[in-house]
């Protein structure tokens, strides 16, 4: 008789407000995101359209989440009391990645491998590949910046989105986990790469 055996979870330490969405059904998604809209916005009949634009755009990134079977998706509202913030965290296996049984399961070696694989991966992303470090080894970031034109009260402006993934060893294995962090704040892509690099460096693998 074989036993499954638990695999271990990433944890993170956030700062400001989170809300996690829960993916687990359709209900479950709708539940959660009426209540982040509510957290966000209130109760006041007056705001009424602005949390059915909130919960429909909830709904899109939880849409996107469950089709890349994501284990955990995560929305930042706040930095602090009266300090917005627009931010989303996606967690996944990379399903994509299987590595040779000759490399064992060592961090390092997986990435090493991993490294070496991107160019033919992501050649645009490959340029940025950087290692910064969680708790529990390095991970390897890459990030790039897309741009769409779009239109607020008759006025076209060009949006600016970070997305920022991270590719995290699972202890003990040739797994990769990613987490990618995306937000419309593209302008100030430095200061919020060390944001997410902070939150990464606090981030840990936890027994399930």
């Amino acid at each position: 008789m074989t036993t499954a055996v638990a695999q271990p979870r990433l944890v993170f330490r956030m700062i400001g407000t989170w809300w996690r969405i829960d993916l687990s059904s359709p209900e479950a998604v709708a539940d959660s995101t009426k209540k982040i809209a509510t957290g966000v916005l209130g109760r006041a009949d007056e705001r009424a359209t602005e949390r059915a634009r909130l919960r429909e755009e909830f709904t899109r990134a939880a849409t996107a989440a469950v089709e890349a079977d994501a284990q955990l998706l995560m929305i930042q509202t706040e930095l602090g009391p009266e300090q917005p913030m627009s931010a989303t965290l996606t967690v996944f296996e990379d399903e994509g990645m299987r590595m040779s049984p000759a490399i064992g399961t060592g961090a390092d070696a997986v990435l090493t491998v991993f490294e070496k694989s991107l160019p033919l991966m992501d050649p645009d992303g490959a340029g940025t590949a950087v290692r910064r470090r969680c708790m529990d080894s390095d991970v390897v970031r890459v990030h790039r910046i897309e741009e769409t034109v779009e239109i607020e009260d008759g006025e076209r402006f060009t949006q600016r989105r970070l997305i920022a993934q991270y590719w995290y060893p699972v202890p003990g294995s040739k797994r990769l986990l990613t987490a990618v962090f995306t937000t419309p704040l593209g302008d100030i892509a430095h200061t919020l790469l060390s944001y997410f690099d902070a939150i990464v460096a606090a981030s840990a693998f936890q027994d399930a």
